[in-house]
């Protein structure tokens, strides 16, 4: 496995003329890559608080990939939840989805290569979030397309956020509810 150190990281922010950027989300991608291959990507979407116009709103028109983070965070008048608050973020990351290419999965790449795209989003004071949970077609709470009559045999999607979680907490990041966890990050 490659070093992180030789990877590289493109950033791209797109947003166009005359477009009421209030109602919009600021959403990054960042692009991971060795000369010759495309390895992955990540989408982060960044948060000011007490700047961005009702984040929560914002989301709810706007959510891309992000479900549950946005009700995790932010009251549905736009304010920072009580456990968010404590935190007291300059800049809310929140880590929309990360993907690597099928050779990298399960290597650490994806995850050091996010943390990465984090730190260099991120001001002091920023907090990076995530919902650590493998993308599929199916939203969060539908099952995969494993299914058995044993009740015994658990769903593939719950040991994948298990071992996801505990690298995360690896991380650094701790959980502060409903399954999201938050990390204070600095650049």
């Amino acid at each position: 496995m490659e070093p992180l150190e030789r990877f590289a990281l493109s950033y791209e922010l797109r947003h166009f003329a005359e477009v009421n950027w209030a109602r919009k989300a600021e959403r990054w991608s960042v692009t991971f890559y060795l000369p010759g291959e495309r390895v992955g990507t990540a989408a982060i979407t960044r948060v000011i608080p007490g700047v961005t116009p009702n984040p929560y709103e914002t989301l709810e028109l706007d959510p891309g990939l992000l479900d549950r983070i946005p009700r995790v965070l932010f009251t549905e008048a736009g304010e920072l939840t009580a456990p968010t608050a404590a935190l007291r973020p300059t800049l809310l990351l929140l880590l929309e989805s990360v993907e690597v290419k099928a050779k990298w999965r399960g290597t650490g790449v994806g995850m050091g290569l996010a943390v990465t795209a984090l730190r260099r989003l991120a001001v002091p004071g920023a907090v990076a979030v995530c919902y650590p949970a493998p993308i599929h077609d199916h939203g969060p709470d539908e099952w995969c397309s494993f299914t058995s009559a044993d009740p015994e045999v658990r769903r593939p999607d719950e040991e994948a956020m298990a071992k996801l979680r505990r690298a995360w907490e690896r991380h650094g990041f701790a959980p502060l509810g409903e399954g999201v966890y938050v990390r204070r990050i600095e650049p």
